[in-house]
């Protein structure tokens, strides 16, 4: 199954199940990596600081989903993954890292644990990249099944998101995080995980698409006041506050998992296909590493250049924005490794001027998930 079964509407962009929901509630909308997706529907920054208050509701349903399965499903993801599944329990979820044999990275992805197969999370932005590579080293007694276009996904995330739904569904404190479970929302079938990409409590619900609508109506009228429809632009305000990479801008085919920092999830006791590189890669020392940037003034983007204190170029910019939450510019880029201790003074090139500030620890944001 592929994207073709999707909706195309009349411009030919893919739409999710609650492209109509979206365009009823205002918001304005973009195309984003061939989906016709909500950036923002009351502001970015309102949106926002209702995640960090009490709770959002946003539409991920464009997110790649794929169900893995077949006698060989284990042994191949294993193999591709740099992170160990072989202890994860049922309903377990895993992240992990997809490399070619050049230790360069394909993509990070997210895999859960089902009762007869595996069922994988991937980004929108290397959706190609990733079909092609896991087509190409697809082994006999396996099953790749893409269900993106019959499978809807919701985030529910903030504080207040596990006593919205708690009033849909039962028992959600047997949901651990990092976990999931088969619940009724609202009376609906339903796979929850306790997950997210903003750093506070929250969920993410899979459904049949058609059922995506009355999901959606359901926790926003169980949310009343307090809970607002999000869009991409929260969702990424959102992440960076986390520091948590984008895979397709902070990530790419030139990087490796050494310098993004994500070593963590790489387990060198098992085999994994890109491991004998990223051995080597880290036995030599990485050329650059990815860090947190924080301004005095000024927005850093994505591509803007980074200087140290003598005006010489050092790295990049991956991506940026101003934090609603800490009121300042805040960023990811690579730097030189020399560069990329905490407290290190550096400048952003914004229009040909140098704005100062200085390497900081991720999270931007303390006390989250």
């Amino acid at each position: 199954m592929n994207s073709e079964t999707c909706d195309r509407g009349e411009t030919g962009i893919l739409r999710t199940p609650l492209y109509s929901t979206h365009i009823s509630l205002g918001a304005r909308m973009m195309e984003f990596h061939g989906w016709e997706m909500p950036v923002e529907y009351s502001g970015i920054i309102e949106e926002h600081k209702a995640v960090r208050g009490y709770a959002g509701l946003f539409d991920v349903s464009h997110m790649n989903k794929l169900k893995v399965q077949g006698g060989k499903a284990f042994d191949f993801l294993q193999n591709i993954s740099t992170n160990d599944i072989s202890k994860l329990r049922l309903n377990g979820m895993k992240y992990s890292v997809v490399c070619r044999d050049d230790g360069t990275i394909v993509d990070d992805i997210v895999i859960i644990r089902r009762e007869d197969h595996y069922f994988l999370v991937t980004n929108t932005s290397r959706k190609e990249s990733l079909m092609k590579w896991l087509e190409e080293h697809k082994v006999e007694g396996l099953e790749i099944e893409n269900v993106t276009c019959d499978t809807a996904a919701l985030a529910l995330q903030g504080p207040g998101s596990n006593k919205i739904l708690s009033t849909l569904a039962e028992n959600l404190d047997d949901i651990k995080f990092w976990s999931g479970a088969d619940k009724k929302v609202a009376g609906i079938d339903t796979y929850i995980t306790r997950s997210g990409y903003t750093g506070e409590d929250g969920f993410e619900i899979y459904s049949r698409s058609t059922d995506a609508k009355e999901i959606w109506q359901s926790i926003m009228e169980a949310g009343g006041k307090d809970i607002k429809p999000v869009g991409l632009g929260a969702r990424d305000t959102l992440r960076l506050e986390m520091g948590y990479i984008l895979s397709g801008l902070d990530i790419s085919d030139e990087n490796n998992p050494i310098e993004a920092g994500l070593e963590w999830a790489v387990k060198w006791r098992k085999d994994f296909t890109g491991k004998d590189a990223l051995r080597r890669i880290k036995e030599q020392g990485v050329e650059k590493k990815l860090t947190g940037i924080k301004l005095e003034r000024g927005i850093p983007r994505h591509g803007y250049d980074i200087v140290g204190s003598s005006g010489e170029k050092i790295g990049v910019v991956t991506s940026g924005t101003n934090s609603p939450m800490l009121g300042a510019g805040i960023g990811l880029g690579y730097v030189k490794p020399e560069y990329a201790y905490p407290d290190t003074k550096i400048g952003i090139v914004i229009r040909n001027k140098t704005y100062n500030g200085i390497v900081v620890k991720l999270p931007f944001l303390e006390g989250r998930k």
